[in-house]
């Protein structure tokens, strides 16, 4: 655990209870998010969101709604990226975005999920950031850009999945991640010994926990998906389940 970043998670809790009022961190990765819930006993209730449903990088926000008696948003922009002219654009990726993010002094921190679709990108951002991004985001790789502050995402999820059907021995995670991820299961062990598969949030040290419906499973590397459930049992005893994973 961060020593240091675990004194600044305590720090804002005690401020949400001295205070009486809310206090967020920034944008937390998977292994900050981790500390954040190893702590959860030891700090005042809170909630985390990340822009909308799917987000991996979320902010946590300190504070009972119930004790407080009123309900505080979230401090997140969603600005949309576009190509001036689309049709001679590059093809921008997600490293594309970020790079040109970071080329501009902004701290990951600031900067939440970044979603592609058609070309165009979707890019969660602490409200305080925004207008500074928008103002001075003008060029991703050799492409011109539009930005702008939007309350209106795409129609239908952003964060796209397909459902995949898979035959596995057990629900336990490690066979789950080579199934999903075509592993052997001596491959999907390393993954977990190496600190690199997390389950909702929650660094998973062991491979043999056994997944639950809904648990969503964020594998450095290889990307994530979300436990469906059990669909049938083959005659040798093995499951066929469903997963949910993200393109």
């Amino acid at each position: 655990m961060d020593d240091v970043f675990a004194a600044h998670l305590r720090d804002l809790s005690h401020k949400a209870d001295r205070a009486n009022r809310f206090t967020f961190t920034d944008f937390l990765n998977l292994d900050e998010q981790n500390t954040l819930n190893a702590l959860r006993r030891e700090l005042t209730p809170f909630a985390c969101f990340g822009g909308t449903n799917g987000c991996e990088r979320v902010i946590a926000r300190f504070g009972d709604t119930q004790e407080l008696g009123y309900e505080a948003p979230f401090p997140i922009a969603c600005v949309r990226i576009s190509p001036l002219q689309q049709k001679f654009s590059d093809e921008l990726t997600h490293r594309d975005i970020l790079g040109a993010l970071m080329s501009l002094g902004i701290e990951r921190s600031c900067l939440g999920d970044i979603v592609l679709r058609d070309n165009v990108a979707w890019l969660f951002a602490l409200e305080r950031i925004a207008p500074y991004l928008c103002g001075n985001l003008s060029t991703v790789k050799h492409t011109t850009v539009s930005c702008e502050i939007t309350g209106e995402l795409p129609e239908g999820a952003l964060f796209r999945t397909e459902t995949v059907s898979l035959n596995v021995n057990s629900l336990r995670a490690d066979g789950v991640v080579a199934a999903a991820y075509n592993l052997s299961r001596g491959n999907a062990e390393k993954l977990f010994a190496a600190q690199k598969v997390f389950v909702d949030g929650k660094l998973l040290m062991s491979g043999a926990a056994q997944l639950k419906e809904g648990n969503t499973v964020s594998v450095r590397g290889f990307g994530r998906f979300v436990y469906r459930e059990v669909t049938g049992n083959s005659k040798k005893g093995r499951l066929f389940i469903t997963i949910e994973r993200y393109v």
